[in-house]
This record gives structure tokens, C-alpha cells and sequence, in this order.
């Protein structure tokens, strides 16, 4: 959605406003330019191409209202490549975020309206912070929550214009409904259980009569996370199954499998390995089975490799062993050195040639520095290690560049209006 910049103008004006007693009001912003180099960036690049810069901003202005009774969001964004446009662009905005919040008693409330969710680690709803634009979702949901149980019960229906009667919907990417519940309970002091339960529907099809019916993809599962910053040791399982159907004459019995454990040895000083394995599907299966799993709405460059690879998954499924090495630094400056080594779950053949289960490794080495309260600067380099897997399953000649990526990402929020605190 498109406002004009006066009226988005007039619209903080109007937040600006002195507020009656028992009002918060936070407006702030965020610059967050980030320049890359990619040379085999998502996939090997033929030695025939030149590697490539670009340059990418986005630039948020969010206010958020709070009182006894509601809670407000709006959130404008403007996200563009730098040179995509010429001199002469008219100045227009869209919406992030645009929702209100009513509470209805202690503990339970409910939100409507376009709103960023952000479940577990991001592993299947993120808000896709690393992502240019982001992610959000036009949603009414149901909340509750207290001191050690938190739940979600949420719907959305979806139609691509203002219509009179059911039509088709080709949104790319997006459900027709979806229904999502999500519970978490802490066990014990920095030990916490969730669960996720999702199902979305999809037109059968575009004629008159498919219209009226949706196939369904329902995914369940949850975390336990132990996190306690008073013992050195963390860690994270996760496990989730999908069923239903991935088309409307495919059907789709697929799982995830997770693990993370975590160790500060020092200050400066921990360590974590893990594991990812998304199940794929064999080339003997029927054409009417899938069993490869879909990672739905999350974070694409958190896991798998910030190079991205794998962000879409394998029809064969993806296996990822991880080692993180991380500086947590005492002051401004943290890094980390992250190691995957990735195989296919299940075999697979492109193009009548089999593919080698092993496809690749990769590099990821990021430093971060905080600045002031209001502004980082994040330093990235990383380098996959490509197989005769990795060429057989991205259709690349031998003929190809060493794959690098490498950027550097300033996250500037500047806070411009908070309601005084009252003495």
C-alpha cells in the first residue's frame, strides 16, 4: 500500500500531540544501508560473469501508542536498491506494520491489523530482520499471557482486491486463510516449552467451481530452549511435522529435526554445535507423495548458511552440521565464525544425473560493533566450498568463481519522541 508522504506527515503530527495521563507514546525510526559483494552469491557464478556491488536501504519511521485500554503500532517503510530509480521520484511510503491491540482484561487482549510474528528462533514465522523489507501478516489474533504462560490463537483470510464474489487468488508466496496457535510455558527458571500448530488453505484451483474448495498444509510442533545466563550451558531442540497435502494432488507427510547446544567456556570465549535435518524426497517416491518440508514464513538467512544456498530447500531434503565460534566481547565488538558442512537428506537426480549427497560447505565470519545505543555497524565475509554435489544440483559448470560474499551493514534507530516520564 502506497500513502502520500503529506499525509503520512500529518498523520505523526497528530502523535505528536500532547497525551492525557496514563498515555505512552514512542515514535522512532530506523536507517539501515547495507552494501554487498557477490561473487557466487545464492549460486556459483560461470567465470563468463562478473561478480557484482550493490548497495540496499531501508529506512523505517514506526510510532506506537500505549494506554491502559490499547496498544497501537504504525510502522511506515521504504525499501530500495540504490540507483533504482531516477532523480525525479516522487516521495511515497508503505506500510510495515499497522495494528491496534485492545485489552480486554488482565492478561487477554486482541490485535488486528498487519503485524510482524515472531515465534521460537524464526525457524518457521520471522519477522526477517536481515530481509529488506521484512515480513508481516494481515491477521486478527487472540492473546494471552502472564507471568509463565504465553498463547497466541490467530486467523487471516486473504483476497487480492476489493471484490464482490469469490475469485481467484494468485497472491505469490501467500495462503487464501491460515489459522495459528502458539503456547509457551516456562518449566522452570530459564526452561521453556512451546508449541506451534499451523494450517493454511490454498485454492484448488482457478475455475468456478475449485474456488469454493482449499487443500490444506498443517504444521505442528514446538522448542524446548534452556537459556540461563547464570550457568554457561544452553540449548534448543526442536521438531516439527507437516501433513495435509503441498498441492492439490500432492500429498505431504514431511518433519524437522533441530538441535543446538551452547557453551560459554569464559567472557570471551563459547562454543555451539548443531545439527539441522528438513526430510526430503527419494526419486523412487510417487509423484503423488512429497515428504519435503517447507520452512513456511521464516528467517532464510539465519539458518543454512548466510550465502543462502539452501534458503530454498532441496526436493532431496537438507542434513547441516554447524560449529559456532563466538566471541561475545565485554564491550562494543562481538564475532562469530560459524562452519557448515551440508548433505542431502535423501538422493536425488537433476537432469538424469545423480547427485552426490555431499554439497558443499561454508564459511560465515562476522564481526559486530556497537557505535552508541542508536547505531551498529555489522562486518560480514563468507565463502562456500562447492562439491561436484553443489554443480550437479545448481545446474554450474566447473568453470565457475570461488564463491564469496561479503558486506557491510550499518543499523542506525534514532529515537525521536518519548512521552516524559512522570515524577
Amino acid at each position: 500500500m502506497k500513502l502520500h508522504f503529506t499525509f503520512f506527515c500529518t498523520l505523526f503530527m497528530l502523535f505528536f500531540s500532547v497525551p492525557s495521563k496514563g498515555q505512552d507514546i514512542l515514535i522512532d525510526g530506523e536507517f539501515r544501508p547495507r552494501f554487498e559483494y557477490r561473487n557466487g552469491f545464492k549460486s556459483p557464478l560461470a567465470d563468463s560473469l562478473k561478480p557484482v556491488g550493490i548497495g540496499l536501504q531501508r529506512t523505517r519511521l514506526g510510532a506506537n501508542y500505549k494506554s491502559n485500554a490499547i496498544i497501537a503500532q504504525f510502522t511506515m517503510q521504504d525499501s530500495r536498491i540504490y540507483g533504482a530509480t531516477d532523480l525525479k521520484q516522487t516521495a511515497s511510503l508503505g506500510i510495515y506494520e499497522a495494528y491496534a491491540e485492545l485489552l480486554l482484561m488482565q492478561g487477554l487482549s486482541v490485535k488486528v491489523g498487519r503485524q510482524g510474528l515472531q515465534y521460537e528462533d524464526g525457524r518457521l514465522f520471522s519477522t526477517a530482520p536481515w530481509s529488506n523489507t521484512g515480513n508481516a501478516h494481515d491477521l486478527a489474533m487472540l492473546k494471552y499471557n502472564n507471568s509463565s504462560f504465553q498463547a497466541n490463537l490467530a486467523f487471516g483470510y486473504g483476497n487480492k482486491n476489493d471484490i464482490l464474489s469469490e475469485s481467484v487468488y494468485d497472491v505469490s508466496g501467500m495462503y487464501k486463510d491460515i489459522s495459528i496457535l502458539w503456547m509457551k510455558k516456562t518449566i522452570l527458571n530459564g526452561l521453556n516449552l512451546s508449541l506451534l500448530g499451523t494450517q493454511e488453505g490454498f485454492q484448488e484451483g482457478t475455475t468456478a467451481a475449485l474456488l469454493k474448495n482449499l487443500y490444506h498444509r498443517n504444521t505442528i510442533g514446538g522448542t524446548l530452549e534452556l537459556k540461563n545466563d547464570s550457568i554457561p550451558l544452553s540449548f534448543l531442540l526442536t521438531a516439527y511435522t507437516q501433513s495435509g497435502k503441498s498441492s492439490v494432488s500432492t500429498n505431504l507427510d514431511a518433519y524437522l529435526l533441530a538441535f543446538r547446544v551452547n557453551n560459554k567456556f569464559s567472557s570471551s570465549f563459547g562454543l555451539s554445535l548443531g545439527t539441522d535435518y528438513y526430510s526430503g524426497t527419494s526419486p523412487e517416491t510417487a509423484s503423488t507423495e512429497n515428504h519435503t518440508f517447507n520452512k513456511l514464513y521464516g528467517v532464510n538467512h539465519l539458518f543454512n548458511g548466510f550465502m543462502e544456498y539452501w534458503a530454498t530447500l532441496p526436493k532431496g531434503g537438507l542434513i547441516d552440521y554447524l560449529a559456532i565460534v563466538s566471541y561475545p566481547g565485554k564491550s562494543k565488538l562481538s564475532a562469530d565464525l560459524t562452519l557448515h558442512h551440508f548433505l542431502l537428506a535423501k538422493q536425488m537426480i537433476v537432469d538424469k544425473l545423480q547427485v552426490k549427497r555431499n554439497i558443499g560447505s561454508e564459511l560465515d565470519l562476522v564481526f559486530n560493533y556497537k557505535l552508541t545505543k542508536e547505531a551498529a555497524i555489522q562486518l560480514g565475509y563468507c565463502s562456500y566450498f562447492t562439491t561436484d554435489g553443489t554443480r550437479t544440483l545448481k545446474k554450474a559448470s566447473q568453470d565457475s568463481h570461488s564463491p564469496q560474499y561479503a558486506y557491510l551493514m550499518f543499523t542506525i534507530k534514532p529515537q525521536f519522541f518519548e512521552t516524559p516520564e512522570v515524577k
